[in-house]
């Protein structure tokens, strides 16, 4: 998978967003190349570390999120 930073689907540019600015509930699928063939449909507030910003956003990094001690 690509080396990026983890980061939200609304703000990536694999992510298959109607407009320029994606919300948080927007449902889209997933374009990245190496996760394309498992036809991924994800929200805006979704992430991975497969993260790459828009084009000319100025997007802020985020953290992974911690994993849940169930």
């Amino acid at each position: 998978m690509a080396d990026a930073s983890w980061g939200n689907c609304k703000n990536c540019r694999f992510f298959a967003a109607n407009g320029d600015e994606p919300g948080a509930e927007e449902v889209q699928s997933c374009n990245q190349p190496e996760l394309k063939q498992y036809a991924l449909v994800v929200s805006g507030d979704s992430g991975c570390n497969a993260y790459e910003a828009r084009t000319g956003e100025t997007v802020p990094t985020y953290e992974e999120p911690a994993p849940s001690m169930n």
